[in-house]
């Protein structure tokens, strides 16, 4: 049975305690036809094992631990990369900007 029936049929079954005769034999009938229409009987209700508890997670395959540490590597490689990079462009730039203006010959 799933949960959103069980919910249903467990509201429905509370209306059971009710003072008033009419609503007692109103939900004693949905009651009934609730598990006709999920093709139930009370013994498959009453008798019903729990669900199961949810599955831990299994622990990661040896090989996708490699493959972390293999993709970590890599990206340390593609930083230092960028920091030599970023040191040229920085050496270029002060180059630039230390050397006295250009002026034309023509002049």
């Amino acid at each position: 049975m799933r949960a959103n029936d069980a919910a249903k049929l467990a509201r429905v079954l509370a209306l059971l305690g009710s003072d008033q005769d009419g609503e007692r034999a109103a939900a004693a009938l949905a009651a009934h036809r609730l598990m006709h229409r999920l093709g139930l009987t009370w013994d498959d209700v009453l008798m019903a094992k729990p669900e199961a508890e949810p599955a831990r997670p299994v622990p990661p395959p040896p090989d996708l631990l490699g493959a972390v540490e293999s993709r970590l590597r890599q990206a340390q490689r593609e930083n230092e990369d960028l920091r030599r990079s970023i040191a040229q462009l920085r050496r270029r730039l002060e180059a630039t900007i230390q050397r006295p203006p250009r002026r034309d010959e023509d002049d």
